[in-house]
């Protein structure tokens, strides 16, 4: 059983600084302890600066309690509106509300991570001149929707991180009431705080007052931390659980300044890191319980992990002994706590909604322990074969053809790199349900490196667990003591069940710098596709058709040769690791009807101003490379010249465009690809066995 909380990772502390909460243009943030302490501050600004007697408050009745203490003044009125069961507030209470008793603060909430968009709430804003609070405490991380519509945005990254406390607080001019942010930049919150709280009440005892919650909180992880890695706690956990199904209400709260260490700790987490790990944790618990729990259906479905990370997992169970039984099994089943008691009615339209945790610290052992797989690797075989038999089975049977594992990219890196190749056939008892190549060089007449990169490639109809055995001995090709080091990246998801396996006692990730690419599905219509795109993509695709662009297209190598020529410069000018030039020429040599390289070049008054470069091998596509001149760029060329290429390739009934990797780190190329609103996918990662 795993805890509540993420567990400490000593490195953190000497980690580098990130950049995930740098303030923005027309911001100003604030650090505090908790976000109650940011909705209360956010009150007492509005309190001060026009200067009223009292406030109205919209809260949704679905709501944790946590604020509330600090809230219950004579001078804030906490009116409670309406969620739907997806939710969403319930747009015809808040009007109704709003006759009644006119809104000062609006607050809305982005649960478990998913975003809360909606231009009514805007209006509704704007119209009775009342402050959004984005309440975005749910959420890791800011991105293009969270974040960026409230006058006002909160974060809660203790409730994502190892961190005792922490809290930001983010005051907008791009709201709907266009704040005047310098009113709050030049404000010392801790200072404003100190002041302003002297004209409130609280409960004796309310605000906890201890220096050293910080320093008790590091020893405690570090305790829980080993205990928890030898099982020690593993009934504690369960008991902890199945008492948070039905929690009481307490009213204790931290200090509002936020502690040196939690400061420290959160600037430096790698929150992308941490959201796909998030993402991978619901996926396989999804997966894990299929026809077990139902999902709640507005969490069942497809995330973008450059978007959202989601907090909890929502199911629906009929009732706690149902819960109880899947935490004896070890699955993390929480209640989301502490409803404000004046909206306990609330928690009958929701009460059989239970949570899972999707702590990004569980780790590879805690899942298969779930799992339970049993390995049988003795009905498995793999024969050598040709690279005809290879292509001939791929092109028959694999839906999932990936550059990399084909035989013209294998035979050419072959020969680029000194390297040797063998193409295998995967068994099952008699049946053939997969390929993979592998290349291989010796090193000193010493040691032998076999790669083997995005493979294995196997039929669709293969099980799980099959799945899972294919894998497991593929990583006997590694073996220390016949002085044999095997490199592998294997084809399958990060977010799989399968990717847990792969950290055998005999494996190590080499690093967590994953494959990440996006797929455009050309079975789509052609109208689907350009509904699909973003549309600022659609924009940049609009303005670079009006531009009388000549495109061209070709197979031919010196029209390679070309594209080549201009794309080495492109790598010199910009000073960026690109694709090696020998390996694409040589691809060329070894092009057949099957797998193919396709160039589509621009050219503007009779002069070259981009080119691209496509692979196509049976039905599937990948974007290799590609340049634009200065003129292009201004031209978007590059826009118009990959929607030619898809529109082509659809007429010529392909099925799949895999757009070629993403950089990550926010990149421009990133945003191009994304553009076109593909499907995202990641690869589990490298990994070295020995």
């Amino acid at each position: 059983m795993i805890p509540l909380s993420p567990s400490l990772n000593i490195i953190s502390f000497i980690s580098p600084k990130k950049g995930y909460w740098n303030s923005k243009l027309g911001e100003h943030q604030f650090y505090l302890s908790r976000s109650s302490w940011s909705i209360l501050s956010i009150c007492m600004f509005r309190l001060k600066k026009l200067n009223q007697k009292s406030i109205n408050v919209f809260l949704p009745n679905y709501f944790c309690n946590d604020p509330i203490p600090l809230l219950n003044q004579k001078n804030i009125n906490l009116i409670y509106y309406e969620i739907d069961d997806q939710f969403e507030p319930d747009l015809q209470n808040l009007n109704n509300l709003s006759e009644t008793a006119k809104p000062d603060i609006f607050l809305g909430v982005h649960y478990f991570g998913n975003p809360l968009v909606s231009n009514f709430l805007k209006n509704f804003c704007i119209k009775n001149k009342c402050w959004y609070l984005e309440d975005a405490t749910h959420c890791l991380k800011r991105d293009k929707i969270i974040g960026t519509q409230g006058d006002f945005v909160i974060f809660s990254p203790y409730k994502h991180l190892a961190i005792p406390n922490g809290a930001i607080l983010i005051v907008r001019s791009d709201g709907p009431s266009k704040l005047n942010v310098e009113d709050y930049s030049s404000l010392n919150i801790n200072q404003f705080l100190k002041v302003e709280l002297k004209k409130f009440k609280f409960k004796k005892g309310l605000i906890k007052k201890d220096f050293f919650v910080s320093i008790k909180w590091v020893i405690k992880k570090i305790i829980l931390l080993v205990l928890n890695e030898i099982n020690l706690f593993s009934n504690f956990y369960k008991g902890i659980y199945k008492k948070g199904l039905n929690p009481n209400y307490f009213e204790i709260i931290y200090p509002y300044k936020i502690s040196f260490i939690s400061k420290h700790l959160m600037l430096r987490y790698d929150l992308d890191k941490i959201s796909s790990l998030r993402i991978r944790n619901q996926k396989i618990f999804i997966k894990v319980l299929e026809n077990k729990v139902k999902v709640h259906k507005k969490f069942n479905s497809k995330q973008n992990y450059f978007n959202h990370s989601p907090y909890l997992l929502p199911i629906i169970l009929k009732s706690d002994d149902e819960a109880f039984e899947l935490i004896n099994k070890g699955i993390p089943i929480i209640r989301w706590p502490l409803y404000p008691k004046e909206s306990l009615n609330t928690s009958k339209k929701f009460e059989n909604i239970y949570f899972i945790l999707l702590n990004h610290t569980i780790n590879n052992k805690y899942f298969k322990d779930i799992f339970r797989h049993q390995s049988d690797l003795k009905k498995i075989k793999f024969l050598k074969s040709t690279s005809q038999e290879y292509i001939d089975f791929k092109q028959l049977n694999s839906s999932n053809i990936n550059l990399t594992q084909s035989p013209y990219y294998g035979l050419s890196k072959a020969k680029v790199e000194n390297k040797k190749i063998d193409f295998y056939t995967i068994m099952i008892d008699d049946r053939k349900v997969g390929v993979f190549q592998v290349l291989q060089k010796n090193y000193f007449n010493f040691i032998t490196l076999l790669r083997i990169n995005r493979g294995p490639i196997l039929i669709n109809e293969v099980e799980i667990n099959e799945r899972i055995d294919i894998i497991l001995k593929i990583l006997k090709f590694g073996n220390i003591f016949k002085l044999r080091v095997l490199s592998i990246t294997p084809d399958i998801s990060f977010f799989s069940i399968e990717s847990l396996f792969l950290k055998s006692i005999r494996s190590r990730r080499l690093k967590f710098s994953n494959w990440k690419s996006s797929v455009i599905d050309l079975n789509k219509s052609i109208d689907e596709l350009k509904f699909n795109l973003k549309p600022k993509w659609r924009n940049s695709l609009r303005k670079a058709q009006k531009q009388n662009l000549i495109i061209s297209r070709s197979h031919d190598k010196e029209d390679i040769e070309v594209l080549l020529k201009y794309y080495l410069q492109d790598i010199e000018k910009k000073k960026y690791k690109g694709v090696n030039p020998e390996l694409i020429k040589k691809m060329a040599q070894l092009q057949s009807d099957s797998e193919k390289l396709y160039v589509f070049n621009a050219k503007k008054d009779n002069l070259d101003v981009g080119s691209i470069l496509i692979s196509r091998q049976f039905k599937n596509l990948i974007y290799l490379i590609g340049w634009s001149s200065e003129d292009g760029r201004k031209l978007n060329v590059n826009y118009v010249l990959l929607w030619e290429a898809i529109t082509y390739f659809k007429s010529k009934e392909c099925k799949l465009f895999d757009l070629g990797g993403l950089i990550g780190n926010n990149h421009p190329i990133d945003f191009f690809k994304l553009g076109l609103n593909g499907d995202y996918y990641e690869n589990s990662g490298e990994y070295l066995v020995i």
